[in-house]
């Protein structure tokens, strides 16, 4: 008895140990200070925080999803107003690792008050108020970016938007993602019914069809196990007036355009309004949209009409 017990723990701990959780967990690095540059070693490692750390954190909320651990994710806002905010664009970013690499150049030694200044910007210039939501693991935001697109991040993230909401009297909400960050849009598509406007951008909508279509058995993060946002999608739960924008370049070389479209296929399929508009990526990956996603997001949030906004990237639309 004791030899068949001990052979059947022994390779589930060798499971966990090479995915890389016990590993995660126990390797992450402190909470930095509230004015810290980002560093790409926290990136890599992981942050870990406590939620009474996390109270001491300007413009920082603990979110803890039912049932799930909490973590301290970090948010920058523009325009918006003291008492009540009617709408407001979210917006995540794209991932920041291939394997144990940060691939942003830019991204270390960059300070909670440079990206402030950019988050100025959007309203100034776009017309709607603006939240920037780190991602778990980025941008001082506690949590493992390597375990992005898995069920948790979403949650964490979608717990976030909910405290957020509440410290600045916001009612509906637009959401807006580059990459990885359009796999979190399609995810809160699943379970929040305050989304009137959505915009994936370059998404990785369907890791499964992503990893099929460009020969993985695994998902660029290690995992197997990625949420897929395409299972989840209920009308019944959604906003009665959301319209969701599906927008990328069909010649990305880093997300296929099928996984991209894929989230308007389905969508249509359960009776919710989405439209697919092309878009000329930046770098040589033709990947990154971040302006174009942030303008059709605008559009959408001050109440634009499709029809309009349809003709808008008719136009032309870049980067």
């Amino acid at each position: 008895m004791k030899t068949g017990r001990r052979r059947r723990i022994v390779p589930t701990l060798l499971a966990l140990l090479l995915m890389g959780s016990v590993h995660a967990a126990l390797d992450r690095i402190d909470l930095p200070a509230a004015d810290d540059a980002f560093t790409n070693e926290a990136v890599v490692r992981g942050i870990r925080a406590s939620a009474v750390q996390c109270a001491a954190v300007p413009n920082a909320v603990w979110a803890q999803p039912d049932g799930d651990s909490g973590e301290c994710l970090r948010y920058w806002h523009a325009g918006l107003k003291e008492g009540t905010n009617p709408r407001a664009l979210f917006f995540f970013s794209g991932d920041l690792l291939v394997q144990d690499t940060v691939v942003d150049k830019t991204y270390a030694g960059t300070t909670p008050a440079r990206l402030q200044a950019v988050i100025e910007t959007v309203p100034t210039r776009f017309g709607v108020p603006y939240i920037f939501v780190g991602r778990p693991g980025t941008f001082g935001s506690s949590g493992a970016h390597k375990e992005r697109r898995r069920p948790l991040e979403a949650r964490l993230v979608s717990a976030a938007i909910n405290e957020i909401k509440r410290r600045h009297g916001i009612d509906e909400i637009s959401i807006a993602g580059l990459s990885g960050g359009g796999h979190v849009v399609a995810s809160l598509l699943g379970y929040r019914s305050d989304v009137v406007c959505a915009v994936p951008a370059s998404a990785v909508s369907s890791p499964a069809m992503r990893m099929k279509l460009r020969g993985w058995t695994v998902d660029a993060t290690g995992y197997s196990d990625s949420y897929e946002p395409l299972d989840h999608l209920n009308k019944a739960r959604m906003n009665p007036g959301l319209r969701v924008f599906v927008l990328g370049d069909p010649a990305d070389t880093n997300v296929p355009w099928a996984v991209q479209t894929a989230l308007a296929d389905r969508l249509r399929t359960v009776g919710v309004q989405a439209e697919v508009l092309q878009a000329e990526g930046v770098g040589p990956e033709r990947h990154v949209i971040v302006t174009s996603a942030l303008l059709i997001g605008a559009l959408c949030t001050l109440n634009q009409s499709t029809e309009d906004i349809k003709q808008r990237a008719a136009k032309g639309l870049k980067g």
